[in-house]
């Protein structure tokens, strides 16, 4: 025992008179009041460590007074004394050279305002002193030295360079992220193939143009049904079993899809005359459309 406590005096100061009044205190009725106390000594004078599990158990001890467990207890709370007393005198002995600065140390940590961990905002900067440190002890020249003071600062540059690049980095990442996927677009319908390159974009625009500016004539007279989700095959349907379509009208505006089809979907340019019978037939599904049955 005497070579653990002068291991323990080392590491702990307070683990000695810890571990002798506990061993003065035989009894179990003696020793469970007095727990408490001893381990708050403990604390006090240097612990060697968060002494929480202590606490605990000397707490544990003091309420079994009145409990017919009491031996056990005790027997439980001595064990977890020599227990910390021993893992507080197996610490490295260079920590000892210190023990006034490390009892400190241990005394602020051990309060119940630091017992969770804390991030340690300065041990970047403690890091990359000490990578300075090694990098000019491994050159150990005197140029080394003279340009110290320069190659100090373009060192931590060029550090900070490299953390705002990664910075900057994840900062479009997650803003990349944080942005609405464009939605896809809406699959052609079945019998429509897509639009080739036979067809000039500005032609194709202004069929597209003058198709839908009809189809809002005939949504608007009451021809078409609103919000529509039907091909233009299936609207030519439906103005034919339609009671008050005027006559021609179903015909012509088949005609007209038709044409629209071929030229928008289909990619087949038009010619002069098919220009022309295009803009005759569209005026004759406007005429048709406006007129009552």
């Amino acid at each position: 025992m005497t070579a653990l406590l002068a291991l323990a005096l080392a590491a702990a100061p307070g683990c000695p008179d810890a571990l002798a009044a506990t061993a003065r205190l035989e009894a179990p009725a003696d020793l469970a009041p007095a727990a408490p106390a001893v381990v708050a000594r403990l604390v006090d004078r240097g612990a060697g460590g968060p002494a929480n599990a202590l606490e605990a158990e000397a707490a544990a001890l003091a309420e079994a007074a009145g409990e017919g467990d009491l031996a056990a207890a005790a027997a439980r709370f001595r064990a977890r004394l020599a227990r910390h007393c021993a893992l507080a005198a197996q610490r490295p002995a260079r920590a000892a050279l210190r023990s006034a600065d490390r009892r400190a140390l241990d005394e602020i940590l051990s309060r119940p305002e630091f017992r969770e961990a804390r991030a340690d905002r300065g041990a970047i900067g403690r890091w990359l002193s000490e990578l300075w440190r090694r990098i000019l002890d491994l050159l150990g020249t005197d140029k080394a030295g003279r340009y110290a003071a320069g190659g100090r600062t373009l060192f931590f540059a060029a550090v900070a360079m490299a953390l705002a690049a990664v910075l900057a980095l994840m900062v479009r990442r997650r803003s990349a992220a944080g942005r609405p996927r464009p939605a896809a677009a809406a699959p052609p319908s079945p019998g429509r193939p897509e639009a080739s390159e036979g067809t000039p974009p500005w032609e194709r625009l202004g069929v597209r143009d003058a198709f839908r500016s009809l189809l809002g004539l005939l949504e608007r007279n009451g021809r078409i049904p609103r919000r529509r989700a039907l091909t233009n095959r299936e609207l030519a349907v439906h103005l034919a079993a339609a009671p008050s379509s005027p006559p021609g009208l179903a015909s012509a505006f088949a005609d007209l899809a038709y044409r629209f089809d071929r030229t928008v979907y289909g990619g087949v340019p038009m010619a002069g005359p098919d220009v022309v019978a295009f803009s005759r037939q569209l005026d004759r599904v406007r005429t048709l459309a406006g007129a009552r049955s």
